[in-house]
């Protein structure tokens, strides 16, 4: 099979897999849509009924009572008209809903899963190109839904029916509807593979146009700072109208071409329907009510098959753009609660890493034999230039990613056997640029332990020295501290991160020197507030200056991805020609 069959299948598949939980809707929707087809089948038929009973003047004997032929086939018309319209609005409203529920559906699903999916993901895509390809998804899944399958399935049970009562009464008139279908169909059917081949590179060009506005919106204040704001209009121009619109136009096109060959197909057919009922009436072998019956039948055939022409892009583009989302969607999910996964009763903190190497899809090696030990509230520093592998070793031990040889060990147990949530609750994480979220300064703080009552957020603020300035707002703990905590400065949004790390009560604490880009007195405030959040936790420093580690239990120092020097600072510092020493001192120099 044609690899574009296979594909529209796929993502008919996707589709279906949607609509299953909505059984009884469907069903409703269904039966909707029977009564709809069967009236507007039946309309054509009475209609032409209804003309040559005007010019035939019959009675009718109805009840005993005689009545003129043309009211009660008018009645009957009534009747199915009204089922008709009735059916019709009961069928907008609940495909309106469905399809409302549907795309909400989707949204929750594909951004729930970007949630699950695992760092190595995050740390290689573009937000604004995936969350665009979910988004897209998600409104071609409602317009398939909406316009098309439901939309235009009563029309094609209409066609059947106004087919078998063209063949019931006059054989020729179907004999001309039904090749012209056919004609109609194989044209459709050859057309439209080939333009998904072109569908699918402009939906990729389109992908990556939103990403790149969407990573330069996010980064709008290097921008100004640059004045690069023409830069990146104009950068966003040629993504745009020169590459995307440009996929846009050429399917235009090609897709305007075919339409002008069905319209062609259409207005021949119905030259036929004329030309064979002028030679019918003369004979006096069709009605004059016959022939507009026929003449509506052929309208009523080809109004689907229009309407799909039409709506076929919309099922091209629904398709692609879901199959594409699909392929973000049916990535694995980390395993959080692994069959088998250890919950320990009672979790200490000593860390142990043995052996462990560790590269990045495609690079080289970042970690070469990292073997270290580390007790029970200890405090180790890791040390060294940019690059060596520091964060590395910190994402480990939260498994955002995993070895590639050696273990990693919390209080003897192989780290890779825990449950992966009550691994990560374990620890928690201060820092170096916080990142708030647009909410509250209460919910930011209780982020990660959202059964925190609103007494122990105060009091991890408290203790944490938030306090003193979340109490200076208008609105105390309910102050929004806008996109990113971008309402707050530096030293704020970092006693905000402690008071958050002071609740969640990890047994192992990561500080990624938070203190660095802070003036003197908030820098006071917060290497209290550590030293407090520090007692009897087992702790990590990713040292970027080497002033803040002096106290450190245990310094361990990395060059090139391997542990080159391990001891304190008094011991290091004092060690000829060590790497620490040269680092210390050139930093001691720059000041």
């Amino acid at each position: 099979m044609p690899k574009a069959k296979l594909d529209y299948f796929s993502g008919l598949r996707v589709v279906f897999r949607y609509l299953k939980p909505h059984r009884r809707e469907i069903f409703a929707l269904l039966i909707l849509s029977t009564i709809s087809s069967l009236s507007n089948a039946l309309l054509p038929y009475i209609l032409g009924r209804i003309l040559d009973a005007v010019r035939s003047g019959d009675l009718i004997n109805l009840a005993g009572r005689a009545l003129p032929q043309v009211v009660v086939i008018i009645a009957v018309w009534f009747f199915v008209k009204m089922a008709g319209d009735l059916a019709d609005w009961r069928l907008d409203v609940k495909n309106e809903q469905l399809g409302a529920v549907l795309e909400g559906e989707y949204i929750v699903n594909g951004f729930g899963k970007l949630f699950e999916l695992p760092m190595s993901f995050h740390k290689t895509r573009k937000v604004g190109e995936i969350a665009n390809r979910i988004s897209r998804a998600a409104g071609w899944l409602y317009s398939i839904i909406n316009a098309v399958l439901i939309n235009l399935a009563p029309q094609f049970l209409s066609i059947f029916i106004g087919l078998a009562i063209v063949f019931s009464i006059k054989p020729i008139f179907g004999a001309i509807l039904l090749p012209a279908i056919i004609i109609y169909s194989f044209i459709l059917i050859q057309a439209a593979p080939k333009l998904s081949e072109l569908q699918e590179r402009m939906h990729k060009a389109y992908n990556r146009a939103y990403g790149d506005a969407y990573d330069a919106v996010a980064n709008i204040q290097p921008i100004k700072q640059a004045t690069a704001e023409k830069f990146e209009i104009q950068k966003i121009y040629k993504i745009f109208q020169l590459k995307a619109v440009k996929f846009y136009n050429e399917y235009i096109a090609i897709w305007q071409s075919f339409s002008q060959i069905q319209k062609i197909l259409i207005t021949f057919t119905q030259l036929s329907i004329f030309i064979m009922s002028y030679i019918l009436i003369s004979r006096n072998e069709l009605t004059l009510g016959q022939m507009v019956m026929f003449i509506s039948y052929g309208a009523m055939v080809f109004g689907p098959f229009m309407n799909l022409g039409r709506n076929w892009q919309t099922i091209q583009n629904g398709l692609v753009a879901i199959q594409r989302s699909e392929k973000i969607l049916s990535l694995p999910s980390e395993q959080y609660h692994a069959k088998g996964g250890l919950i320990l009763d009672n979790v200490k903190g000593n860390v142990e890493y043995y052996n462990v190497y560790f590269s990045y899809e495609g690079k080289k090696q970042v970690l070469k034999g990292i073997d270290f030990k580390v007790k029970v509230g200890e405090t180790i520093a890791l040390v060294g230039e940019s690059g060596v592998g520091k964060t590395t070793i910190i994402d480990l031990l939260s498994r955002f990613y995993e070895p590639a040889k050696g273990r990693i060990l919390l209080d003897r147990h192989n780290i890779k056997e825990l449950n992966l949530t009550f691994l990560r609750k374990q620890i928690a994480v201060v820092p170096q640029e916080v990142v708030l979220f647009n909410d509250t300064i209460k919910n930011n703080i209780r982020y990660g332990n959202f059964s925190a009552g609103e007494n122990d957020v105060k009091k991890a603020a408290q203790s944490a020295h938030a306090s003193e300035f979340i109490e200076t707002f208008p609105k105390k703990y309910n102050q929004i501290v806008g996109e990113r905590g971008g309402k707050l400065s530096v030293g704020p949004k970092q006693r905000g991160a402690i008071a958050r790390a002071i609740l969640r009560n990890p047994r192992i604490l990561v500080l990624d020197e938070p203190t660095s880009a802070l003036d003197a007195e908030s820098e006071k405030y917060v290497t209290e507030a550590l030293e407090k959040l520090m007692e009897g936790r087992t702790t990590f420093i990713i040292a970027h200056r080497l002033s803040t580690v002096r106290k450190a239990d245990k310094i361990i120092v990395l060059d090139k991805g391997e542990v080159v020097e391990m001891g304190r600072h008094d011991e290091l510092i004092k060690k000829p020609g060590g790497v620490y020493k040269k680092l210390y001192e050139l930093q001691f120099a720059l000041k």
